[in-house]
């Protein structure tokens, strides 16, 4: 069954504007009415009589929308969120993706069939910024988190300082000096994963000694990091010094593999994460603390914000990491 995505792809429009033909808006120029309307023929859509009613008109609801990912981080900014609807009395609609594709679909039900006044896109690294702005259109209140807008009709953003944190945690994996690290990122192009990347190599070049490095490439679960470790260690028939990953849910994945081994840790083997979740802080994983409540609150006052004011400047913030040492890692000697 065609979707408002497939009507927007043929006619190359964005869905707010699509939205204004279904919904008989006068501000469409007639030749792009005709455009429209033409595509839906040709792909037999058929709006429903609830989009006609809610494109348009106030809904008093957030569109929140997230990897399909089951990850600690995701549900403390829901906790954050959540606290700000409410004190907004505002509705939270939220969806899932798993590909570009219903990420696509996601967000034209949301924003051309007006089933939300706003959208929250969590860790998007499927589509660009610019590719985001031609589904919803340039008036449409949007929030990325974990993603950056540079382009001219930026959105606002929600952001952590990686760089900062990732530099952090590999500076204090090479204060024992290790000769090996393997550094386990997230998926490539993800914007925190490259940043991350970024400050993990800054303290790398920094280090008064060599260091053998590897770097391999996962998807932020556990599955996937017990899976890349178990491949490092086959593949090169022993275990490295040290280990950063890239959130605590690979990091878990690492100690898994660990527990049926000899090493010890951090004697043998030092693990560090990041986001520092509820397991990391029972088991005493050492991490870098991303305050991931505090990431949904700002991200709710801030589409809050754009709901009431269209027209203020793009905003963009940026929330502070930090390290925290515990078990699986080792002070430094002298």
């Amino acid at each position: 069954m065609a979707t408002l995505y497939d009507v927007c792809k043929k006619t190359g429009l964005s869905s707010a504007t699509v939205s204004r033909v279904i919904n008989g808006s006068s501000l469409v120029k007639k030749a792009t009415r005709d455009r429209v309307q033409k595509a839906m023929e040709e792909l037999n859509y058929r709006p429903s009589h609830a989009a006609r009613m809610l494109a348009g008109s106030k809904t008093d609801t957030i569109g929140v929308v997230l990897p399909a990912i089951d990850n600690g981080y995701y549900v403390q900014v829901l906790h954050g969120l959540d606290h700000v609807s409410t004190t907004e009395k505002l509705k939270l609609l939220i969806s899932f993706y798993h590909s570009d594709l219903d990420l696509l679909d996601n967000l034209g039900s949301l924003c051309g069939e007006g089933r939300a006044d706003a959208v929250i896109l969590m860790n998007n690294s499927l589509l660009p910024p610019e590719k985001v702005r031609e589904l919803t259109g340039d008036d449409f209140p949007i929030v990325l988190i974990g993603q950056k807008d540079e382009t001219a009709k930026a959105a606002d953003s929600i952001l952590i300082d990686n760089v900062h944190g990732a530099h952090c945690a590999v500076a204090h994996l090479l204060e024992n000096q290790p000769k090996s690290l393997l550094l386990i990122t997230g998926p490539e192009k993800n914007f925190d994963s490259e940043e991350r990347l970024l400050g993990a190599q800054k303290a790398i070049e920094e280090a008064p000694f060599d260091v053998e490095v590897s770097i391999l490439h996962s998807d932020f679960r556990y599955e996937g990091g017990r899976k890349v470790f178990a491949e490092y260690i086959k593949e090169h028939g022993t275990y490295p010094d040290a280990v950063f990953s890239f959130n605590d849910d690979m990091a878990l994945g690492v100690l898994d593999v660990l527990n049926g081994s000899d090493r010890k840790i951090p004697e043998d083997i030092q693990i560090i994460g990041f986001d520092n979740n509820l397991l990391a802080r029972c088991i005493g994983l050492s991490t870098i603390s991303v305050p991931m409540r505090q990431i949904g609150v700002e991200a709710g006052l801030l589409v809050a914000h754009r709901i009431k004011n269209k027209d203020a400047k793009p905003a963009s913030i940026t929330l502070q990491t930090s390290l925290i040492p515990r078990k699986t890692t080792r002070q430094k000697i002298g």
